[in-house]
């Protein structure tokens, strides 16, 4: 019998998502790159910051 405290890594990843996306700064950095034309800048912004993150974890996956 399973207890709604236990939760699968999917469903604990999906609630830190859904918190990332509600939490007030970057709800204010959203409303700010809209109103001030920002698009372009902060794409290239997001996908650098990607990069460097799923670079980081292909190392770690090769040294394991």
């Amino acid at each position: 019998m399973t207890t709604q405290k236990t939760m699968t890594a999917k469903e604990k990843k999906a609630e830190l998502i859904k918190g990332f996306r509600n939490n007030s700064d970057i709800e204010n950095f959203y409303r700010f790159v809209h109103e001030n034309n920002l698009r372009v800048e902060a794409k290239v912004l997001m996908q650098t910051i990607l990069d460097s993150i799923s670079s980081k974890r292909k190392s770690k996956k090769n040294l394991q």
